[in-house]
């Protein structure tokens, strides 16, 4: 339920070290002093910005570690340092720009809600304004077709999302919601079918719905997963089953 965008990605809140201006590029004047560089977590989000943008606009082949440390305003061994290559840096890029309430609503347990309430939220936010540079997941898809190491660990991530949600139709099949007729391995490729489906329509340039319409789409989709009305039974039902029901151990006539 994953959603990105490929292109058009532009660094995000770079310190004006790092502005094309202050870059080091051969003959430009130094690099800043140690002291004003960033170190940790703000250079980590500052190359992978850089690595955002590189591989939005030269495609993963493309796009060189020389490039994006450059753009970053670092050394290649700043980044080495950090990653073993482009595939770990790609991957990385992509989790950077996933919108926290998403990975939130993946990862979390949800006091207070449904398992239909937290499916219903992730769909909803597949219309969200979403942050720059969030088609890197098409582009890391496409790269992994010629990149086995990139293909598996795609894959691994996927499998991840696919057991998170695989809990949450479990857990709104036991609370009586969906029917449990309904193949969950279907349900869940369903779920990733409309997430991969918003992300190609983003990357098309297509129209988005507007927020209220599409929740109400979403909310239909997942309403009908529950059992059918036909086969629903009422508790005075429950209580009085139909003659030459076999009566449960423990019941009394």
């Amino acid at each position: 339920i994953r959603d990105y965008k490929v292109t058009g990605v532009q660094t995000c809140a770079l310190p004006i070290w790092s502005d094309p201006s202050q870059r080091v590029v051969s003959g430009d004047a130094p690099p800043p002093a140690a002291d004003d560089a960033p170190t940790g977590e703000d250079l980590t989000e500052i190359l992978l910005h850089a690595a955002a943008e590189v591989f939005a606009e030269q495609g993963y082949e493309r796009a060189g570690v020389a490039e994006i440390a450059r753009r970053a305003g670092v050394t290649t061994g700043a980044i080495y340092s950090r990653y073993t290559g482009k595939a770990e840096m790609l991957l990385a890029a992509v989790d950077l720009h996933v919108p926290d309430e998403i990975q939130q609503l993946l990862r979390s347990d949800h006091p207070g809600e449904s398992a239909t309430d937290v499916l219903s939220s992730l769909g909803a936010h597949l219309v969200d304004d979403l942050p720059r540079g969030y088609g890197l997941f098409l582009e890391a898809i496409v790269a992994g077709r010629r990149d086995p190491e990139l293909a598996a660990a795609i894959r691994r991530r996927v499998e991840d999302e696919d057991a998170r949600l695989a809990e949450l139709v479990d857990e709104a099949t036991t609370d009586g919601v969906f029917d449990p007729d309904l193949d969950r391995f279907a349900t869940v490729r369903l779920a990733h079918a409309i997430g991969f489906g918003m992300t190609l329509t983003r990357v098309m340039g297509l129209d988005l719905p507007e927020s209220d319409t599409w929740t109400t789409v979403i909310d239909r989709v997942i309403g009908s997963l529950a059992v059918p009305a036909s086969q629903q039974r009422s508790p005075n039902d429950q209580a009085n089953p139909p003659p030459g029901t076999p009566r449960q151990t423990g019941e009394t006539e």
